[in-house]
């Protein structure tokens, strides 16, 4: 194992996944058995990083006080009682925090090439943002590169890819000594991707690192249905019942749930303990 500790950002509330989240944060939601956060968890361990510090937004203390003493992972979490925006409380506590720190956020599944960036960072005399290439990036925020490979500017929402095809992952590295040069204002919002990594690029001190891999965001219904069912059209727990007459397509069933014969589930969800009547047609929903 290396020195490294890995801060990630799990104050997400998936708003777009009520009301399956409506009481749990969206790095406690599972995929297929686990919590989203643990499958990151795993790829670090993967790669030497086993010390991890969580951000979390006090709402769901219960929650991840609950979780933290079962997991097997060595975890410690910092709560927010206000929203401070992504950078907000590694900013305003800076003291909290190692010189030289890996951040990412925790509540999306990644599937890239970490020993790579561990390797690049080991050298690295600048704080990191890692990079990937998407065949449409339109529906992200495009980072620029210039030919030292320091990042040079970002631009939401590109409509071509006239000027590439880079996008953030979500995963940085950062030198305590590069963030304490950036002024908060108490009270503010601050985001790494609006207002610190311009600040750094403005100031030479943010670089590259290419990845290769995927990253998937399960915060909507139907990205959180494809995380499930990506080797099959369907999920669905084991300890669910679904009758053989059954039709499902494109659909997550969750733990404790009952499906009634003749029913047909179409893209959509069916969370934990739901019991469905026979001949239920459930289409584009996630049933509570």
């Amino acid at each position: 194992m290396n020195d490294y500790k890995a801060v990630l950002l799990v104050g997400g509330e998936a708003t777009r996944l009520q009301p399956l989240s409506n009481n749990e944060p969206k790095g406690l939601l599972p995929i297929r058995q686990l919590p989203i956060i643990e499958y990151m968890f795993k790829k670090f361990v993967d790669v030497g990083i086993d010390n991890f510090l969580l951000i979390a937004a006090d709402k769901h203390r219960n929650q991840w006080e609950d979780y933290i003493g079962f997991t097997e992972y060595n975890v410690e979490i910092f709560y927010e009682t206000e929203k401070c925006g992504t950078a907000g409380f590694i900013i305003n506590n800076i003291d909290l925090f190692p010189n030289n720190f890996i951040c990412a956020n925790g509540d999306l599944l990644m599937d890239l090439n970490l020993d790579f960036f561990l390797n690049t960072i080991s050298k690295s005399e600048a704080s990191i943002l890692s990079t990937i290439e998407v065949p449409d990036p339109s529906r992200f925020g495009l980072v620029i590169i210039d030919d030292n490979n320091r990042v040079k500017e970002f631009i939401e929402k590109p409509q071509d890819l006239s000027l590439g095809n880079k996008i953030s992952t979500g995963l940085y590295f950062f030198r305590l000594e590069d963030l304490e040069q950036f002024d908060s204002v108490p009270g503010k919002q601050i985001s790494f991707e609006k207002d610190v990594f311009p600040f750094l690029s403005g100031l030479s001190l943010l670089t590259n690192c290419s990845l290769q891999g995927e990253l998937f965001d399960v915060g909507t219904k139907d990205s959180y249905i494809e995380a499930n069912c990506r080797d099959n059209d369907y999920w669905v727990h084991p300890s669910a019942i679904v009758h053989e007459t059954v039709q499902l397509k494109r659909s997550v069933i969750m733990e404790n749930s009952e499906i009634g014969e003749n029913s047909l589930i179409v893209n959509s969800i069916i969370s934990p303990d739901v019991k469905l009547e026979p001949n239920s047609i459930i289409e584009d929903k996630i049933v509570c």
